[in-house]
C-alpha cells in the first residue's frame, strides 16, 4: 500500500510540472470566476425573505453560505441567482455570502466569496400597510371597452396585488384582483358616450391594504355614423411607418373595409401589417387579410407598413372606406 501511494504522489507531482512524456512546460493555469454581485435582501418580512444575486453565465450552480459568530458555514447548494429564505425568526440579524461553482470544461475556478449582505427582519407580523397607488389612467379608449394602468406602488415588504375597482351606483366594487406585475387591464362591456370611475387598492402577504387611490375617470366614446379613423406617421429619414387607427363607433361591424394614401410611386414599402397593400402609381390601398376582416361594434384595428422615399416624401392623405382620417 505504501508503494502504491508514493507512486501516485510521485506520478502526480510530474504531471503537474509537466515532466511527463515530453520536455518541461507552464502548467495550465484556470481563470476564477467572478464573484456574485449586488448580493442583496428583498421582501424582508418576520419570518423571511428573497435573496438575490447577479451571476455568471459559465457558473454550474451557486453556493449561499450563512455567518454563525465568527464562523461561515454552507447554507444552500444548486442555486441559480437567488434563493427564498423561510423560518427565520423575528428581529433577528442574518447575514448571508455567494459563491459560484463553474461548469466543467470551461477553464474556470470556483469564484471567490461575494461580499456579505446583513439584514434584520422584522420583530413581529407585518402591520404597514402599502403606499397609497396613483389613479389609473386609460388608453385605446372604444365605445364599450378602455384599457387601464397604474403605476406600480411600494410596502415596507412587498406588494403582491391590487383591486381594480369601479364606483357604481355610489358603492365602490372590486371588479378584478390582480397579481403585482399585471397592472395593465382591458376593461369591457361599457357603454358608448358615459363615464366610469375606476380606482386601485394594493396590499400585501399579510392582507395590509393601502388606502384607495385617486380615482380615474374614464369616458367612453359616443357612436358616431363612421368609423373614427386616425393616423400616425413615424419619419426617420429617408425611412417611415406609417400606423393606421380605426375605432368602430358605430352600432354595426364594419366589414370588407378600405384604406386608401397616397405615396410617391418611387418609394419603398418594407413591410406591411395587418392588412394586404396594393399599389398604382401614386395610390395605394390596404384592404384586410383574413383576420382582420371585420371590426365589431366597439373594435379596434391597427394597420399599416413601413417604407423609405428618396426624396423624402411620407404617404399622406389617409381615407378609410373613403372618409378622410385625422392625424
Amino acid at each position: 500500500m505504501k508503494r502504491k501511494t508514493i507512486t501516485r504522489l510521485v506520478l502526480g507531482a510530474a504531471l503537474a510540472a509537466g515532466v511527463v512524456g515530453g520536455a518541461a512546460g507552464p502548467a495550465s493555469a484556470d481563470t476564477r470566476l467572478p464573484a456574485p454581485a449586488n448580493v442583496q435582501a428583498l421582501h424582508v418580512s418576520d419570518t423571511g425573505a428573497d435573496l438575490q444575486w447577479l451571476r455568471n453565465g459559465a457558473s454550474a450552480q451557486d453556493v449561499v453560505e450563512i455567518k454563525n459568530g465568527t464562523v461561515w458555514r454552507e447554507y444552500a447548494r444548486g442555486l441559480y441567482g437567488q434563493l427564498l429564505l423561510t423560518g427565520l425568526t423575528p428581529g433577528a440579524t442574518y447575514t448571508f455570502r455567494v459563491y459560484s461553482i463553474p461548469v466543467a470544461g470551461l477553464g474556470y475556478v470556483t469564484s471567490d466569496r461575494s461580499a456579505p449582505v446583513s439584514f434584520t427582519t422584522l420583530p413581529g407580523p407585518d402591520t404597514v400597510p402599502p403606499a397609497t397607488p396613483a389613479a389609473p389612467t386609460f388608453s385605446s379608449v372604444t365605445t364599450t371597452t378602455a384599457d387601464v394602468f397604474w403605476p406600480e406602488t411600494t410596502d415596507n415588504v412587498q406588494v403582491t396585488g391590487y383591486h381594480l375597482q369601479q364606483l357604481a351606483g355610489g358603492t365602490w366594487t372590486t371588479i378584478r384582483t390582480v397579481g403585482p406585475a399585471a397592472r395593465f387591464q382591458t376593461v369591457t362591456g361599457l357603454s358608448p358616450g358615459t363615464s366610469y370611475d375606476f380606482a386601485v387598492i394594493a396590499f400585501d402577504a399579510r392582507g395590509n391594504q393601502s388606502a384607495r387611490s385617486a380615482t380615474g375617470v374614464l369616458t367612453t366614446l359616443a357612436t358616431t355614423s363612421v368609423p373614427v379613423c386616425t393616423v400616425q406617421i413615424i419619419t426617420y429619414n429617408p425611412g417611415f411607418t406609417a400606423n393606421v387607427n380605426v375605432v368602430n363607433t358605430t352600432v354595426a361591424p364594419v366589414t370588407g373595409w378600405t384604406v386608401g394614401f397616397t405615396l410617391p410611386a418611387t418609394a419603398t414599402v418594407n413591410n406591411v401589417f395587418n392588412g394586404v397593400l396594393t399599389r398604382d402609381g401614386a395610390n395605394g390601398t390596404l384592404t384586410p387579410r383574413s383576420y382582420t376582416t371585420t371590426i365589431g361594434p366597439g373594435g379596434r384595428l391597427s394597420v399599416g407598413f413601413t417604407g423609405s422615399a428618396v426624396p423624402f416624401t411620407p404617404p399622406s392623405a389617409f381615407t378609410f372606406n373613403g372618409v378622410p382620417c385625422t392625424s
